[in-house]
């Protein structure tokens, strides 16, 4: 099964073949440990995300889409980003790596007109959630994503230091992800990631 193309592997995974499944995982693991790794800098956190991004492929094979190449490398990163989002922004977790969160969104995912619709729900949830915090603390937040502006150029402009902006993107991301997690069900998890991203 090694030398299945990816698209012929995930067919085999949506009927529950577990050898097809291994294959998939021996072929992605390493680069995406790699990938992980440069993020969260430590190895026990890359090994907890990389177990959750492949528990979630097997969760949702029946959904998941290859891209147009066939191939399932843009989901898996894709998974891989959205998942150390998710681990940096639970409580009492540690951030090695604030730029991170500065970096833009993968785009070659594949989204379907219902998420679309549910997007544009989030993107109403998130500005409410925004309006409810100080401006203070969420001003970086909107700067970052909505203006692209980096941690030195937000730091400069508001007069604070770069470590007071990430400290800042920081608060403002939890907020985000305690708000919609209380908003939405576990289905809408993917999506509440996809849009505290600044």
């Amino acid at each position: 099964m090694e030398k299945y193309p990816d698209s012929q592997l995930l067919g085999l995974i949506k009927t529950g073949n577990q050898q097809a499944f291994a294959a998939l995982v021996h072929r992605y693991w390493e680069d995406l440990y790699t990938h992980i790794h440069a993020r969260l800098k430590q190895e026990e956190d890359t090994k907890d995300v990389l177990q959750e991004i492949f528990i979630t492929v097997w969760k949702k094979r029946d959904t998941i889409l290859p891209d147009e190449n066939g191939r399932l490398g843009s989901y898996l990163f894709a998974a891989a980003r959205y998942c150390i989002i998710d681990h940096c922004s639970r409580p009492d977790t540690p951030v090695y790596n604030e730029e991170f969160f500065a970096e833009t969104i993968p785009q070659h995912t594949t989204i379907s007109a219902l998420e679309i619709l549910e997007t544009k729900e989030m993107e109403e949830q998130v500005n409410e959630a925004l309006n409810r915090m100080p401006e203070r603390i969420c001003l970086p937040y909107r700067l970052s994503r909505y203006q692209q502006l980096s941690t030195r150029e937000i730091a400069l402009r508001l007069s604070l230091s770069e470590q007071t902006v990430k400290n800042n993107i920081s608060i403002t991301l939890r907020y985000l992800r305690t708000y919609l997690k209380e908003h939405n069900d576990i289905a809408g998890i993917f999506l509440i990631i996809v849009f505290i991203i600044p």
